[in-house]
């Protein structure tokens, strides 16, 4: 057995039984590891994303790659749990709306969300979401997804009884696809007269795959420029953060792993 292995195996164990953020001394006590090695393994396992960091707290815990490589793991739960505060730390700083996504079997799927507490906000149902075009955050997975799914995606959409601001043939859907990739994100406004205008980013994994989007919807009765312009740079602050993480960037110690 190759030592280095076995001990890296045995700390994600370790981490698995815990319900909350663990230090290093801890670790190493639990292991009787001594704490370099046990902050050495740790760092290699954040690289890889099995292992998520706080580097307020210099605490670890389990992270997505490993989450999801569990027996009959739920990949839905385990983002949720990853995007959860985020999605709070937006609602709180804009209450507004705020949805994540993720496209899962060739459909966009709900995967957490937060109501606006505005007498007038923006809803959201649960599972899967019709029509993904017609939001910010589909526009992000869609944009993302491989040239065949996104024209397999095309043949089986009702382009033109979308309603006003959605495109209404295949070529302008993949050239508005395009342009969203090279953005960084999606605007939608008004689509359908829904009178919501609405900014979708992406988070991708480790191996640079798109994983989820984020998007932050809103009336656009009351809604800026000047607010519009915050929102974005916010969202796409802390979606480029999450990407970060789950890149495992070794100066920042972290990893794991739309409207």
């Amino acid at each position: 057995m190759i030592q280095s292995v076995e001990k890296a195996l045995r700390l994600l164990q370790a981490l698995d039984l815990q319900t909350d953020w663990i230090g290093v001394r801890e670790l190493s006590r639990q292991l009787k590891f001594s704490p370099p090695t046990t902050h050495n393994l740790l760092k290699t396992l954040v690289a890889a994303s099995f292992v998520e960091a706080n580097p307020a707290t210099r605490q670890y815990r389990l992270g997505l790659a490993a989450i999801r490589l569990g027996a009959g793991s739920d990949p839905l739960n385990n983002m949720r749990l990853f995007a959860r505060p985020v999605i709070e730390k937006l609602a709180a700083e804009f209450d507004e709306t705020i949805v994540v996504v993720t496209w899962q079997d060739g459909q966009a799927v709900v995967v957490d969300w937060i109501q606006a507490e505005h007498p007038l906000a923006v809803t959201h149902n649960h599972g899967v979401i019709e029509h993904p075009i017609v939001f910010a955050s589909g526009r992000v997975l869609l944009a993302h997804q491989s040239r065949d799914e996104q024209l397999r995606y095309a043949k089986s959409e009702s382009l033109g009884r979308l309603g006003a601001n959605v495109p209404r043939t295949r070529a302008e859907l993949l050239e508005l696809l395009a342009k969203v990739a090279a953005d960084g994100y999606a605007l939608t406004e008004n689509v359908g007269d829904s009178g919501v205008i609405a900014l979708g980013a992406p988070v991708f994994d480790a191996k640079g795959r798109l994983l989820l989007a984020i998007g932050c919807s809103a009336p656009i009765s009351r809604t800026t420029h000047a607010q519009l312009l915050q929102v974005r740079t916010r969202l796409l602050e802390l979606t480029a953060s999450m990407t970060k993480r789950l890149r495992g960037s070794n100066a920042a110690l972290g990893t794991v792993a739309g409207s």
